[in-house]
This record gives structure tokens, C-alpha cells and sequence, in this order.
């Protein structure tokens, strides 16, 4: 992982005075071009890099900023092992736990104890609460796909059912309310798009390798956000399904008005909206606006329907 290789090198021009980009290449089994990107990364994050010219020069880190002492502030050594070890839950990969080893060496031995207490506070764990063996395998494959730069095959199914086949460029894993999403280059759409877990079957890595694309994330994270309007609804939950609603809603605030909770809360149009209300059952009432009760009053009816069928036949 980049990430590794970054601490790695690091680590390394901290123990020599100079090491050529042809060696420190050599060692990760990168290009040189691959190798001084990573210098600008090291160098933008406030590590003052120094090239040496000569045939004894090379790659090197300012000797007074070795002599400071102050390359990691407890500050910083305790974000980079929490946030390490929320993608350790998730990937479980030898790199991330040869990068949490190497981070835990750079503390002194005064300030263990401190950074040990600081990172307890906080955890971050990915795994869902039970056990999801497809997710697990998953994460490895496209991660592994990402890493070796190759092009990934598989089924996909839209929000209508619609399923249709894809070769994706992998270029990130996602991790967003509560789901895992990979983002990548589609040769069927041809542009950049985001593919929910929950919704890829028959996942392949092929053989076929890929060359890196330009890709901006920023705006490619607002595709996951839903383009369908939302509408305000006004419900009434029962006691015993008043805090599941608080939970969905964590922004909504809930009144009591004679004898019954009332909260507005945020639903999509249109018959994603209809389903999500049904789903509480007798539990929750739509109150207004008018016409969502009645198209709730139209699909329970439905519903109903179907089961008067089957009890017939």
C-alpha cells in the first residue's frame, strides 16, 4: 500500500543520510517516477526533503530536522495509528499492520504510555456487527485490484432490478453510511462511477492491466448522494418505535402532542418513499401531506390484495 511505502521511506531516510531514487526503487519495486512523487508527498506534509548531487548524493532529510526529534507530535502518531487501524479492521492486510508496527516504533519509550491511552479513546471499526463473508472477499479482491492495477468484471443490479454486465478500472474503496461502495472507471458508461457492494455479483479480477487515469474524487463523491427529490413528511410513531425513528433520524426532533409523538421527517419521492414508510407497519402513521397518505392507503391496499390471493387459492 502507498501508505506503507511513504512510512517505509521515511523511515529509511531517517536511518541514512542520502539514498538514490534508483535504490529506494529497486527496494519498493516501483519506478523512479513512482518514487518522487512520493518525495513531493513526504516533503508537502512538512518533511524537509534535500537532494545531494554527485555520485555520492541521492535522497535525504535535512540533518537539523533529524537532530529536532519532533518528525511525529504525540498528536499526530496517535491519528495515524486510530485511523490505521479502522482500515486494518476492514482489509486485515499484512501492510497495515507492518505500517502500525513501524508508527508504534517512533515512540519514545516516555510517551508509550500517553499515546497507548490517547489511541483507546477512539476506535473505528468497518465490520459490520454480523459477520458478512461477501463483503469480506470482496474488500480483498478489489483491494488487491487496485493495488495490481487491473481491470475488474461483474454483474450489476440498479435500484429497479436491471441488471447489466461491467469492466471496471478500480481506483478507490468507499466507505460511507454504513456501506462499502468501489469507485472506478467504467468501460461501459465510460466515465467515472461509484458501485455499491450490496449490488455487485459474480465479482472477477482479470488478468488485463490498466493504465491510471486523472480521476477527481471530490466530485466523484456526490454521485453516491440520491439526485431524487426528497419531500417532508408528518408522522406519528408509537412509544415503541420512537427511538428505532430517532435513530434513523439522528436531526429530527420529536414532540408530543395529545398523546402521540409527532416528528417531520425527510423521505424520497416518489415510490422509494412509499416502500421506506410502509416498512414500519402499524407502528407509524403518515398524518400529511394528503397525498401520501393516499398513495400509502393505495400500496397497503395492494399489499393486502395479494394476500387475499393466496388465501383463496
Amino acid at each position: 500500500m502507498k501508505m506503507n511505502r511513504l512510512i517505509s521511506i521515511i523511515m529509511l531516510l531517517l536511518e541514512r543520510k542520502t539514498i538514490s531514487a534508483a535504490e529506494l526503487a529497486r527496494t519498493f519495486e516501483v519506478s523512479k517516477r513512482t518514487i518522487y512523487r512520493d518525495i513531493e508527498i513526504i516533503n508537502e506534509a512538512g518533511i524537509p526533503i534535500i537532494t545531494f548531487p554527485g555520485m555520492n548524493g541521492g535522497i535525504g532529510i535535512m540533518e537539523e530536522f533529524k537532530v529536532d526529534k519532533h518528525l511525529f507530535s504525540e498528536s499526530d502518531l496517535t491519528s495515524l495509528l486510530i485511523g490505521l487501524s479502522g482500515v486494518h479492521s476492514a482489509l486485515d492486510s499484512d501492510e497495515t499492520k507492518q505500517a502500525m508496527s513501524k508508527l508504534k516504533a517512533l515512540i519514545p519509550r516516555e510517551k508509550q504510555n500517553k499515546i497507548n491511552e490517547l489511541t483507546s479513546r477512539i476506535a473505528i471499526d468497518l465490520r459490520p456487527w454480523q459477520k458478512d463473508i461477501m463483503c469480506e472477499g470482496y474488500l480483498q479482491i478489489i483491494n488487491s485490484a487496485i493495488v495490481e492495477r487491473k481491470i475488474l468484471s461483474f454483474d450489476y443490479f440498479d435500484m429497479k432490478g436491471d441488471i447489466s454486465f461491467r469492466e471496471v478500472e478500480p481506483y478507490r474503496l468507499l466507505h460511507k453510511s454504513n456501506s462499502w461502495y468501489l469507485q472506478g472507471f467504467c468501460l461501459l458508461r465510460q466515465e467515472m462511477r461509484t458501485f455499491r457492494f450490496s449490488r455487485i455479483r459474480k465479482l472477477i479480477i482479470s488478468e488485463r492491466a490498466f493504465m491510471p487515469r486523472d480521476v477527481d474524487f471530490s466530485t466523484l463523491s456526490k454521485e453516491i448522494d440520491y439526485d431524487i427529490p426528497q419531500i417532508m413528511v408528518k408522522i406519528r410513531v408509537d412509544d415503541t418505535f420512537k427511538g428505532q425513528i430517532l435513530s434513523y433520524f439522528s436531526d429530527v426532533d420529536m414532540v408530543y402532542e395529545n398523546g402521540k409523538n409527532i416528528a417531520t421527517i425527510p423521505i424520497l419521492e416518489g415510490d422509494i418513499g412509499i416502500r421506506f414508510l410502509l416498512s414500519f407497519g402499524d407502528s407509524c402513521e403518515c398524518l400529511e401531506p394528503q397525498d401520501i397518505r393516499e398513495k400509502l392507503i393505495q400500496k397497503a391496499e395492494a399489499v393486502l390484495g395479494v394476500y387475499k390471493l393466496n388465501l383463496k387459492s
